[in-house]
């Protein structure tokens, strides 16, 4: 991973004013080696209580404020190589201290570490020579982090979601979005461990669910630490070695319970993941253990603290079945309906006015609707490997990759997070999914963080229309309506709906001299597939029709004024 580098120190530009007492210096390698730039240096009081703590600017360069007269140390934290901590230093009232801080490197290498697969698990990740030597390196990441919320400092602009999943394939269903600006908390954040561990990590009755991720500070609160036991295992994790340290609760609760693994990079030892399952779910019937979770991606500012990029957590809705379980109560039994996974992405973040720019590259892009010639909301943007497209793999979910975005009400997009390579861009809608229609992947090329902007266009109303009713003729009087048959209560797709499209026709009847017009219902159907989705062709342009479930009176109104129209059919459990 690359980081910009800056020229000075980003945090010493939002520093506080300088007190009575300083200890403020550079730090280096020793024997005249480099200067050492992003080392955490903490400034530890004669308890060994770490009373400040900053960054090293590109320079080495950092200041640190004593709260008062006394003896202090000062460790140096890297991430990949042991700490270091100096001799002590006598501060007397109001004195500002310069040093220089040479450093002996000590690389810590997770590559050359014995992980052996057993069935222990160790009740504190500070145990064990192996486990130790991992979880010091993800403290560093965490704490960190850590600092970072209890400074306050950092702004973000986020960009959240929620979607709607299908049951069976995961793919969306339905999508919502929004960008948050100027967000002063973490990008991610979590309940306090206490309330976590007490009361569980989700909430779930028959009419909602809320489940909670851990973040930074729960995963080094000592109630987590108390509650959970750790190990190591190695795997491959988005095609790069890591090391992860695994955890597990140590006994059997009756609350919803966490376990998973905290992912380092083998060759950098940072942070990268934290993948989580939930324990104790009450799950609906036909609902999937493995589908329910929560993934957190974190990152690191240049020269400056971990974060959590991107994050999210998936969980089942359930609905109330109309039918019973033999020899049970007459209670209706809860059956899984759909998943839905809440998330977002950091794409900026400030400090002290100044951006900076965060995670890999980026692609972006306007999404534009043919038919109405309008910007195209509420579409996801799934970014995949150039090879696998051109490989003819299956496209994959937008909740199976890492790499994906939701246009804005004005079309726009931006994937962030790209290393440099050359990638597939899909586009998936509601109205092209209703149509059946996929458009084909774009190729997009990133270097050196950039990629030229894309101005995408759906299909035209022609190419839709001949997809959805391939044996009707191009010029013809007649279009197609189509949608998602959808729950009533739920909003989720039905299948096996039967649909019908209704309109009045006048006809004229007998002889030139006793002509009689009369009216007559004239018809369409169809019916919806295992998505919900249903497509009725031969509806006539230009007139009144109302789009129904069959067997029922009333609907919607709509007229066709061009070859294709959406629209949602609401059916009554």
């Amino acid at each position: 991973m690359r980081y910009l580098l800056v020229a000075l120190a980003w945090w010493s530009w939002i520093a506080a004013p300088v007190a009575a007492q300083t200890i403020s210096g550079t730090v280096r390698e020793t024997n005249g080696g480099p200067l050492i730039s992003g080392g955490f240096v903490s400034l530890l009081d004669a308890s060994d209580e770490a009373v400040q703590a900053d960054f090293t600017a590109a320079d080495g360069v950092f200041s640190l404020r004593a709260p008062g007269p006394g003896t202090y140390r000062i460790r140096v934290e890297r991430i990949g190589y042991a700490d270091w901590v100096t001799a002590s230093y006598e501060l007397a009232p109001g004195q500002r201290l310069a040093v220089t801080v040479e450093i002996l490197p000590r690389p810590v290498r997770l590559g050359d570490l014995r992980v052996e697969v057993t069935g222990s698990c160790l009740d504190d990740p500070s145990q064990g020579a192996e486990l130790a030597t991992v979880w010091e390196e993800a403290r560093k990441a965490l704490e960190t982090a850590v600092w970072a919320e209890g400074r306050g400092e950092l702004t973000f602009t986020l960009r959240e979601y929620q979607r709607t999943l299908d049951p069976r394939h995961l793919t969306t269903l339905e999508v919502e979005s929004r960008t948050r600006r100027h967000v002063r908390l973490p990008p991610f954040r979590s309940l306090p461990a206490s309330r976590l561990v007490a009361s569980g990590y989700a909430f779930v009755d028959a009419d909602s669910a809320v489940f909670y991720a851990p973040d930074a500070t729960v995963l080094l609160s000592p109630e987590f630490r108390d509650t959970q036991c750790f190990g190591l295992e190695r795997a491959e994790v988005d095609d790069e070695p890591m090391l992860g340290i695994t955890f597990r609760p140590r006994h059997r609760r009756r609350v919803i319970d966490v376990e998973g693994t905290l992912w380092l990079d083998e060759e950098s030892a940072e942070l990268r993941r934290v993948q989580i399952r939930y324990r104790n779910v009450p799950l609906p019937r036909n609902a999937r253990r493995q589908h329910i979770g929560a993934d957190l991606t974190f990152d690191r500012l240049p020269n400056g603290p971990f974060y959590v990029r991107d994050w999210w957590v998936r969980f089942p809705i359930g609905s109330r079945s109309s039918r019973f379980r033999a020899g049970l109560s007459g209670r209706p039994d809860p059956v899984l309906v759909a998943y839905r996974q809440t998330g977002g992405t950091v794409t900026d973040a400030f400090a002290g006015g100044v951006s900076f720019e965060v995670g890999e590259g980026a692609v972006t892009g306007v999404l534009r609707d043919s038919v109405s010639g309008g910007p195209l909301a509420g579409a996801e943007i799934v970014v995949r490997d150039w090879d696998d497209a051109a490989a003819f793999l299956p496209r994959p979910a937008a909740a199976d990759v890492p790499f994906s975005a939701v246009t804005d009400e004005e079309g726009g997009f931006q994937v962030a997070g790209l290393p440099d390579g050359v990638y597939a861009l899909g586009v998936y809608h509601p109205k092209l999914r209703a149509a059946g229609v996929r458009i084909n992947e774009t190729r997009v090329v990133v270097e050196d963080r950039t990629s030229d902007p894309l101005e995408l266009w759906t299909p035209s109303d022609e190419a839709l229309f001949a997809r959805v009713c391939p044996g009707s003729s191009p010029y013809g009087s007649t279009g197609a309506v189509v949608g998602f048959a959808r729950d009533a209560d739920t909003g989720l797709p039905v299948p096996d709906i039967e649909v019908e499209v209704v309109w009045r026709v006048r006809r004229l009847q007998g002889t030139a001299r006793t002509a009689v017009v009369s009216e007559q219902s004239q018809y369409a159907g169809g019916v919806s597939d295992e998505r919900g989705r249903f497509a009725i062709c031969d509806v006539p342009l230009g007139e009144r029709v109302v789009l129904r479930p069959r067997g029922l009176d009333e609907g919607v109104e709509l007229e066709l004024v061009t070859r294709l129209a959406w629209r949602d059919v609401l059916v009554e459990p």
